[in-house]
């Protein structure tokens, strides 16, 4: 039973977690850190280390977009697991 509680326990400490730092970001702008100007050194040298442009597209900055919109859909995911699997989790009586 402990177990149980356990995994619930760290499921909730990742979603809080995740919620700061998104928190965070709003509120004091972390995301303006990021230079603009580092995509023009990927798209200049990304042809000679990448076999194709489809490669160099993928992990050029909109792949943090793309690791965003997962992250937002594996909240989502364990939100409505922790919602409705609590007849999985809690005790069966």
């Amino acid at each position: 039973m402990s177990s149980k509680t356990t995994v619930r326990n760290l499921l909730a400490a990742v979603m809080t977690g995740i919620f700061s730092v998104t928190l965070l970001d709003a509120i004091f702008h972390l995301s303006s850190i990021i230079q603009p100007g580092v995509s023009n050194i990927y798209n200049a040298l990304g042809t000679q280390i990448a076999p194709n442009m489809v490669t160099v597209v993928i992990f050029d900055f909109r792949a943090y977009d793309t690791l965003g919109e997962s992250i937002i859909l594996l909240t989502a995911g364990l939100v409505v697991l922790l919602i409705f699997g609590r007849g999985l989790l809690g005790d069966k009586q």
